[in-house]
């Protein structure tokens, strides 16, 4: 088994990790080498792409390598190598964590390239301590961990641990950290201390402790570094994954067909109609940012069902959309009168969004309670649709009537299913597919067989209204995929991810606006699907 599609990768554990390179790469050296540089290459890339999230990258970068003797530490100084070719100018300072005569022969290796290029120094841990109090904020703008990798068994040898404790003690000193493959100190076991990073960056596999919540303080964000060990390559006899292995990591590349030039001959109504019924008079701004995300996303034809108090306002800022003034209940809510008008277009749309910003009102709780009995078309439901009464509705729907996606953040996830329960359980048992944001979204659906991860985006989609956006997306992919809603589902997360991703180079995690980020889903798109 190569990949169980081009578009996901299995997430192993360590055991499994090793296996699978073993498979791939035999005990033939050079075919380990040219891995290494593919990882290097590959994981100095990518911190040149994320550092300016941080700040814009100086034309003399300071980068501190932590190296160990084995194949992280080699990753980790052609890593710098890359950041090098980039920027010539740039300083890069090692600590080897053995003397260079103790590294193996790939490490050496790499050290030796590395060292060939002007502005490489050794140091050992007095002159980093020396350099960080010097009086400079940030004595480095890259450290880059590469001391351990996923062949570490705690404890943390001594050396190691007091060096990690130095890098982390001075974070203002270090700018942008970046581990390679796993942060040194993480295991499947639980860490006492280990490498904080912002960034973590798997290197060719995907290893389970980055996934464990009890390990978030020390990964950071987490993005892999495809280096074609799932490209199916002749030959190769590849291990067969365990029978519990069931959670998968998106890739960029789910998004090809939406990179597609369009078919020239179709036209609004090939690109799905979705109707949307959110938002209310507390709650305006909900329902616009879900019609923001389902245009943006390319939907032929929206409809969106308003209150009308704000529906001339709505239909002045986004006249793409059709804008349905629908009579309010007393409290600014939608009631009866929009459910009727749901039922005279149903027949007219390919997928409904319903929830956000509608308020948790009598009259508008029995609009969605009648919409999950009685809609046969695909449901996406967000925000306040996401209520116990729904969900049991929902769980009677027939067979015949279109899929459900829930789309709750982790306190709604709570609220419904209960503080740690088991997403593939909560979906298999209630006939749902559950979009669970968080930093790592995870989605599964009602076969209960596995769980894919997106580890796109990142703390810029901390802020109110990122998720309407989101919502909008995926009613949009639904609209125009109702037999496939998954698939639907897992396009939206990662697309949405990657423009927040885009939005965060351009503009940082903080001076951010949240209807800014539908505005870089065609960036996303159009960078050869975010690589």
């Amino acid at each position: 088994m190569a990949s169980s599609s081009p578009y996901l990768h299995p997430i192993l554990t360590s055991a499994e990790a090793q296996a699978w390179e073993k498979a791939v790469l035999g005990d033939d050296p050079e075919k380990a080498w040219a891995a290494m540089e593919r990882a290097g290459a590959g994981v100095g890339a990518a911190v040149l792409r994320d550092f300016v999230q941080w700040r814009p990258l100086p034309r003399d970068p300071k980068v501190l390598v932590l190296a160990g003797p084995g194949h992280n530490g080699g990753d980790a100084l052609l890593a710098a190598q890359e950041i090098l070719r980039s920027r010539p100018r740039g300083r890069v300072s090692v600590i080897f964590l053995e003397p260079v005569e103790k590294l193996k022969p790939l490490a050496k290796r790499a050290w030796e390239a590395l060292a060939k290029h002007a502005g490489v120094e050794i140091l050992d841990e007095a002159q980093l301590r020396e350099e960080t109090h010097a009086g400079r904020w940030c004595a480095w703008d890259i450290a880059l961990d590469g001391l351990y990798g996923m062949g570490f068994h705690p404890p943390l040898p001594e050396p190691a641990r007091q060096l990690i404790e130095t890098v982390n003690k001075i974070s203002g000193a270090t700018g942008f950290r970046a581990a390679v493959d796993v942060p040194s100190g993480v295991s499947e076991k639980p860490a006492a201390a280990a490498f904080t990073a912002d960034f973590t960056y798997a290197t060719g596999i995907a290893k389970k402790p980055l996934f464990d919540a009890a390990n978030a303080k020390w990964v950071g964000r987490i993005r892999e570094v495809d280096i074609g060990f799932f490209c199916g390559q002749p030959g190769i006899k590849y291990p067969d994954i365990s029978p519990e292995q069931r959670e998968f990591i998106l890739q960029s590349s789910i998004l090809h067909w939406l990179g597609r030039l369009r078919d020239p001959a179709s036209d609004k109504r090939a690109y799905g109609r979705l109707l949307v019924i959110s938002g209310s008079r507390s709650y305006p701004g909900a329902q616009m940012l879900n019609v923001l995300g389902a245009l943006r996303a390319g939907a032929g034809l929206v409809t969106a069902l308003t209150p009308e108090s704000h529906a001339a306002a709505f239909a002045a800022a986004r006249p793409e959309a059709m804008w349905r003034a629908c009579p309010e209940e007393a409290d600014g809510s939608h009631g009866a009168a929009t459910l009727d008008r749901a039922r005279e277009l149903w027949p007219r749309c390919t997928a409904v969004l319903a929830g956000s910003g509608l308020g948790k009102g009598a009259a508008s709780q029995k609009l969605i309670l009648a919409l999950a009995k009685e809609c046969t078309l695909p449901l996406v439901l967000d925000a306040d649709a996401l209520t116990p009464a729904v969900l049991e509705a929902v769980a009677q729907r027939p067979q015949d009537f279109g899929p459900v996606t829930l789309t709750p953040h982790a306190g709604e996830f709570a609220r419904l299913a209960g503080e740690g329960a088991d997403l593939r359980e909560f979906c298999a048992k209630h006939k749902v597919i559950t979009v669970l944001k968080a930093p790592i979204t995870r989605i599964s659906n009602p076969h209960g067989k596995f769980v894919w991860c997106s580890t796109f985006g990142g703390p810029v989609l901390a802020r109110g209204g990122s998720g309407d956006i989101l919502a909008g997306i995926i009613g949009t992919l639904v609209a125009q995929m109702p037999d496939d809603a998954t698939h639907a589902a897992g396009c939206g997360v990662v697309w949405h991810g990657l423009a927040a991703d885009a939005l965060a180079r351009e503009r940082g995690d903080t001076a951010a606006l949240t209807a800014e980020l539908a505005n870089y889903l065609s960036a996303a798109l159009r960078n050869d699907w975010g690589h």
